[in-house]
C-alpha cells in the first residue's frame, strides 16, 4: 500500500528554489551588463556617427528571454533599413517643404503610437519615432550628415545585434528564465485616446521646433520617449518616479564625468562603466516595482555619459551641461503635457457607453 511522502522530504525544495532563482537573476544582471558595456567600448573606440546611441538599443535585446534567431535578426536589419530610406525622404521633403512635412507627421505619429500601444514591437516603434523626429530635424539643420545620421541607426543595429548574440551564446538562457508578461489589452477607443493625446505633446514640439528655427535635434525624440514612457505609465507614482530616476541618472553621470575629467584613460572609463551598469543591470533584471525605473535610467546614463565623451577625448564633455538641461526640459514638458490634455480629455469610463445603450430600450417599455 503506498504511503504519503513525508513532509520532511519537501523542506529542501523552496532553498532549492531560491537558490534557482538567484542563478537565474545574476545571469540576466550578467547578461545585460557585459552586454551593454561591450556596445559601449565598441562605440567609444570607432565613433562613428551617433554611437553612443548603440547600448539603448543593446539594452532591450538582452533583457529577451531568448536571443533573435538569424532569420528575425535579418529581419530587424531589413525593417530599420527600410525605416531610415522612408525618413530620409521625408527629410528632403521637411526641407524643401516645411508645412508639407507637419501636415502628414501628425497622422505619422499617431499610428507609430497606436501600433505600441496595441502591443507591437516597442524597438519598431523607437526607431520610427526616431526616424520621424530626428532625420527630418537634422535635414532642415544641416544637410550634409543627413545620410550619416540615417545610416547610423543600421549600424547601431547590427551592432546591438551582434552582442547580443554573442553574449546569449556566452551565457545561454537558463531553463528556469522567466518568459515576459503578455501586455496589457486595451480597448480600441482608449488606444486611439492616447495616442492623440501622445501626438499632440510630440507633434506640437515639430511644429514649435520648424516655426522657430531650433536647433536642438535630441529634444523632440527625448519628449516623445518620456511622453510615451509616463503614458504607459499611468500613475502620479510612477511618473514622480520617472522624474526622480532622471534626476539620479544624471547625478551618477556627473560624477563619472568628473572621475572621466580626471582620469581620461581608456581602460578607466571602461571599468568605471561596467560597475555602473552592472549595478543598474542587477536592478533591471529583479522583481522590484521599480525595476522599469532602472531601465530608464540606464538610457539617460548612456546618452548623456555616452554623447559627453564620444568621441574620447581629454576635452569630452563639453555638451554635458546642455544635454543634461535638455533631458530635464523634455521630462518636464512632456510629463506637464501629458498631464494636461489627460485632465481636458479624460478616459471614458467603462460600460457608459453600453449602460446608456440599454437603459433605452428599457425607458421605452
Amino acid at each position: 500500500m503506498p504511503t504519503e511522502p513525508s513532509t520532511e522530504i519537501g523542506l529542501p525544495e523552496p532553498a532549492d528554489d531560491q537558490a534557482s532563482a538567484r542563478q537565474t537573476h545574476d545571469r540576466r544582471a550578467l547578461r545585460l551588463g557585459l552586454g551593454v558595456t561591450l556596445t559601449f567600448v565598441i562605440a567609444l573606440a570607432y565613433d562613428w556617427t551617433l554611437a553612443y546611441l548603440a547600448p539603448i538599443f543593446t539594452a532591450p535585446l538582452l533583457q529577451a528571454p531568448r536571443a533573435p534567431t538569424p532569420r528575425a535578426a535579418v529581419g530587424i536589419l531589413l525593417v530599420t533599413s527600410l525605416i531610415m530610406a522612408l525618413c530620409l525622404m521625408a527629410g528632403g521633403v521637411s526641407q524643401a517643404y516645411p508645412a508639407l512635412f507637419l501636415l502628414a507627421l501628425f497622422p505619422a505619429l499617431f499610428w507609430t503610437f497606436r501600433s505600441g500601444l496595441r502591443g507591437g514591437s516597442s524597438l519598431v516603434m523607437i526607431l520610427l519615432l526616431v526616424g520621424l523626429m530626428l532625420v527630418p530635424m537634422v535635414a532642415n539643420t544641416t544637410v550634409e550628415i543627413t545620410r550619416d545620421v540615417a545610416g547610423s541607426f543600421v549600424g547601431n543595429i547590427g551592432v546591438s545585434l551582434a552582442v547580443t548574440l554573442l553574449l546569449f551564446a556566452l551565457l545561454p538562457p537558463l531553463p528556469t528564465e522567466p518568459t515576459p508578461a503578455p501586455k496589457p489589452v486595451l480597448p480600441a477607443a482608449e488606444v486611439d485616446r492616447r495616442a492623440w493625446i501622445l501626438t499632440a505633446i510630440t507633434g506640437s514640439y515639430a511644429v514649435a521646433y520648424f516655426s522657430f528655427g531650433w536647433t536642438n535635434v535630441h529634444t523632440p525624440i527625448y519628449i516623445a520617449i518620456y511622453a510615451y514612457s509616463a503614458n504607459l505609465a499611468r500613475g502620479l507614482t510612477v511618473t514622480k518616479g520617472i522624474l526622480a530616476a532622471n534626476v539620479a541618472a544624471g547625478l551618477v553621470t556627473l560624477v563619472m564625468y568628473q572621475l572621466t575629467v580626471m582620469a581620461p584613460h581608456f581602460p578607466f572609463v571602461a571599468t568605471m562603466t561596467l560597475a555602473v551598469v552592472l549595478v543598474l543591470a542587477r536592478m533591471i533584471t529583479s522583481d522590484a516595482p521599480w525595476a522599469p525605473l532602472a531601465g530608464f535610467a540606464l538610457s539617460v546614463v548612456m546618452i548623456l555619459y555616452g554623447e559627453s565623451i564620444i568621441p574620447f577625448s581629454d576635452e569630452g564633455g563639453a555638451n554635458f551641461a546642455d544635454r543634461l538641461g535638455e533631458l530635464g526640459m523634455a521630462a518636464i514638458y512632456a510629463l506637464v503635457a501629458l498631464y494636461v490634455l489627460d485632465a481636458y480629455f479624460p478616459p471614458r469610463e467603462a460600460g457608459s457607453g453600453d449602460a446608456q445603450a440599454s437603459a433605452a430600450p428599457a425607458a421605452e417599455n
